[in-house]
C-alpha cells in the first residue's frame, strides 16, 4: 500500500508539503507570532562535534525530520503507548497538539517547540499562539 494513500486516509485535511528548510519554517514560525530572536537551523549529524559547535546556544528544542513509510506507520501504531497528561506531574506545562492535517508536520513541530516550557516567552502577546499556549 502506498504510504501517501494511507496518510490521506488518516487525515481529513491535507496541506501541500513544504520544505523542511529552516528559512521556510522560520518564515512560518514568525508568521505565527513567534519572536525573530528564535531561529531554526539544520543539523545534519548530531554526532559531529564540529557541526554541533556551529549551533547557536541555548538550544530550546530539537525537531527531528525523518521520512515515513507504511512499515514505519504500522510499527508506530503497534508500539505507541497513550499518555494521559492529566496524570503526569508536568501536565500543566505540556501542550500537545494532535496532528489532524496531512503534510503539516512542520507546523505541528513548530507548535510543540514554541508553545511549551521556556519557549513560550518568545510568543507575541496578542497572537493566537499566546492564547493557545496559556491554557
Amino acid at each position: 500500500m502506498d504510504s501517501t494513500n494511507t496518510a490521506t486516509q488518516l487525515y481529513a485535511k491535507s496541506f501541500i508539503p513544504i520544505e523542511s528548510d529552516p528559512a521556510v519554517l522560520n518564515d512560518l514560525m514568525y508568521g505565527l507570532g513567534v519572536s525573530t530572536s528564535l531561529a531554526l537551523t539544520d543539523v545534519w549529524d548530531i554526532n559531529d562535534p564540529v557541526q554541533l559547535s556551529l549551533i547557536s546556544r541555548p538550544v530550546l528544542a530539537l525537531i527531528l525530520v525523518l521520512p515515513t513509510s507504511e512499515a514505519y506507520e504500522r510499527h508506530r501504531r503497534m508500539t505507541t503507548i497513550p499518555i494521559d497528561l492529566a496524570e503526569d506531574s508536568m501536565a500543566e506545562e505540556v501542550i500537545w497538539f494532535r496532528q489532524t492535517i496531512n503534510n503539516a508536520c512542520g507546523l505541528y513541530a513548530i507548535l510543540h517547540a514554541t508553545c511549551n516550557f521556556d519557549t513560550r516567552r518568545f510568543i507575541g502577546l496578542s497572537t493566537m499562539l499566546a492564547e493557545e499556549s496559556s491554557h
